[in-house]
């Protein structure tokens, strides 16, 4: 029988959600599997609990949004021990499942799919020192995930990043920075720039463009250029809300293991959605096939 730490952030998603917990936890223990349910305290407990109790079971389950699972794979790593992560997407958008070949969004499947799925390993990124799991980002719309109220994103999902976003676009102030990567250097002004490790941020499909692969060691960073004139911005927010992937002629895209982003003044930057701190200089690396997820196919 496969002993199962269940941890679950009874804060993400929508009250209903936990209407279904006695149910998702039964499929697990469908799965031949004895499952301990712990919900999480307060902000990093669920890395903490991870360190302190995670050497006695035999798998993770994680059920929460992508900043809950991100705690987790850094309480793994910080606890020294490679345990497997079942995930059930539970946030607003949940842009990292839709990484995943999961199930459908019916709670029972999802859970036994966290149990009962095939292990991949993922590349996991790292940002002066600190895990990311798939987005460290700078400039506009990037604190819109942490600076909206969590009932107003329960309530409008993606609908609520875009709302908030689309009220500060025609005051945005582009960042002047200079771009360190593969012996190259690109200065320049920016709306937006991201480095990440994903197929979808923000809910947008294609974003970053192309079909980037999450264990190939390389991070894919996606820089927007200043929107000038109303076409251009007009086409921007119909992007934005239709879910598209924002427009090539004002956006440059490459691939890299290693990134260094350098400002004058500083930039805010966000990771997984959460607030990231200020910094002059960021060095972003991609840490090959640090953790262990489970879920559909190989």
């Amino acid at each position: 029988m496969k002993r199962v730490l269940f941890i679950y952030n009874r804060h993400a998603g929508k009250n209903k959600t936990w209407a279904s917990l006695s149910d998702m936890i039964n499929a697990m223990v469908e799965q031949n599997c004895l499952v301990t349910a712990y919900p999480t305290q307060y902000q990093g407990s669920v890395g903490d609990a991870v360190v302190r109790w995670g050497k006695e079971y035999d798998q993770l389950v994680i059920a929460g949004g992508d900043g809950t699972l991100s705690e987790a794979i850094s309480g793994v790593r910080r606890s020294g021990r490679d345990m497997v992560i079942g995930y059930i997407p539970l946030g607003s958008t949940n842009d990292f499942s839709r990484n995943l070949n999961l199930p459908s969004d019916r709670l029972t499947e999802l859970a036994a799919t966290a149990v009962s799925g095939v292990p991949h390993t993922h590349d996991l990124g790292q940002f002066n020192g600190k895990n990311f799991l798939y987005v460290a980002a700078f400039g506009a719309f990037a604190d819109v995930a942490y600076t909206t109220p969590q009932k107003i994103k329960n309530v409008l999902g993606y609908n609520a990043y875009i709302l908030e976003g689309a009220k500060s676009l025609t005051s945005i102030k582009p960042h002047h920075i200079k771009v360190e990567y593969d012996d190259q250097v690109l200065e320049g002004d920016y709306l937006y720039g991201m480095v990440s490790n994903t197929t979808s941020v923000g809910g947008m499909r294609n974003f970053p463009p192309g079909n980037p692969d999450l264990s190939d060691g390389l991070l894919e960073v996606t820089l927007i250029a200043p929107i000038r004139g109303v076409k251009t911005v007009e086409e921007f927010s119909k992007a934005l809300l239709a879910g598209d992937s924002v427009l090539s002629s004002i956006s440059t895209s490459f691939s890299t293991p290693k990134v260094k982003i350098s400002s004058d003044i500083g930039l805010t930057w966000t990771l997984d959605g959460e607030a990231g701190g200020t910094h002059q200089v960021a060095e972003i690396e991609a840490l090959h096939n640090a953790y262990t997820i489970v879920y559909g196919t190989n």
